[in-house]
């Protein structure tokens, strides 16, 4: 599998402060909303110093759409293909960008209720939104298109399915793209499922991506990823009283040093995740419905080849023609 080369997971620190582009300390990869940067007329950018040089640096940032919020505020998106596309050449040529979330429509089942659409709507959804913002991208920009597939599903078996869609589409995932995002999955980090479905697409060796990944899902299937990211420093900061010694804030919500020290945190338990790789996996030990299946069609035959230790096959008494 891609992900059994033991590098590093590259984490994508969530954050609805635009400015952290400029002020956040090297080497700390951003993930952005394009709900948030959209309301900008100058972007942030990240410079080297000394200012007077004023050349601008790479930093890591990658753009959500704002899929979920729009699809949940809206049961449509409002956002046309169009401005989106039109939005991410301009961050692009100030950022540089290195990937860009598709309009995506989220499978879980609530939102299912808010659309009353089906899974297989939302995929096809998803699927020809993504072809139609790489056909969009070469009206707006030179430069290579940042929009990222996403496989969406519930189940194991609807992401294969999913998978399946982009193929019919002409779209292969393993072959040529960086990174396949994968979505509906921030709202059930512990459970045995979830930790299944990544094990089953990254043994399709997908190079995956993990929406809004908290630590306990990254501690069950963190070795199955090539990137994360995740804002729910941002959620746990609202609880935690100031510790950062400002006078500023009465909360963590918006603190740099808190985001910064919980990015730590995730980093060092994906390092953890991925020195497993090569053990053996410990989601073998929960039975989840897929592979209970798989479970259950296989144990006849293990049972008939118990039932008859030491005969041969009847089929090698059949030679090939």
């Amino acid at each position: 599998m891609i992900c059994d080369d033991a590098r590093n997971l590259h984490f994508y620190l969530g954050t609805h402060r635009a400015n952290w582009i400029a002020t956040a300390p090297p080497g700390v990869s951003l993930f952005l909303s394009h709900r948030v940067l959209r309301k900008y007329k100058t972007l942030p950018t990240f410079y080297d110093w000394p200012v007077p040089t004023r050349r601008a640096r790479r930093r890591h940032v990658a753009i959500d759409s704002g899929a979920f919020t729009e699809l949940s505020l809206h049961h449509q998106f409002v956002t046309t293909p169009e401005e989106y596309v039109a939005a991410l050449a301009r961050y692009d040529e100030v950022i540089e960008l290195d990937w860009a979330a598709p309009q995506d429509w989220m499978c879980e089942p609530w939102m299912l209720a808010k659309t009353g659409l089906t899974v297989a709507e939302h995929q096809r959804r998803t699927v020809e939104n993504f072809l139609l913002l790489t056909e969009l991208w070469p009206q707006v920009s030179d430069a290579e298109c940042p929009v990222m597939p996403v496989i969406q599903g519930w189940t194991v078996d609807d992401y294969l399915a999913c998978v399946a869609l982009y193929e019919e589409y002409g779209v292969r995932l393993a072959e040529d793209y960086e990174l396949v995002g994968v979505g509906s999955v921030c709202r059930r980090q512990g459970s045995a499922e979830i930790g299944d479905i990544f094990r089953t697409l990254a043994g399709l060796d997908l190079p995956l991506h993990g929406f809004g990944v908290k630590l306990a899902g990254l501690r069950r299937y963190g070795r199955y990823l090539v990137t994360a990211d995740s804002m729910a420093w941002s959620y746990a900061g609202r609880r935690t009283p100031t510790q950062c010694g400002s006078t500023r804030h009465k909360s963590e919500a918006n603190c740099q040093v808190f985001a910064l020290n919980w990015r730590n945190h995730v980093e060092a338990v994906a390092a953890e995740a991925k020195r497993e790789i090569g053990q053996p996996d410990q989601l073998d030990l929960f039975p989840t419905p897929a592979r209970a299946a798989h479970q259950r069609a296989s144990r006849p035959a293990k049972q008939a080849a118990a039932a008859h230790p030491g005969q041969d096959d009847q089929l090698d008494l059949f030679a090939a023609a």
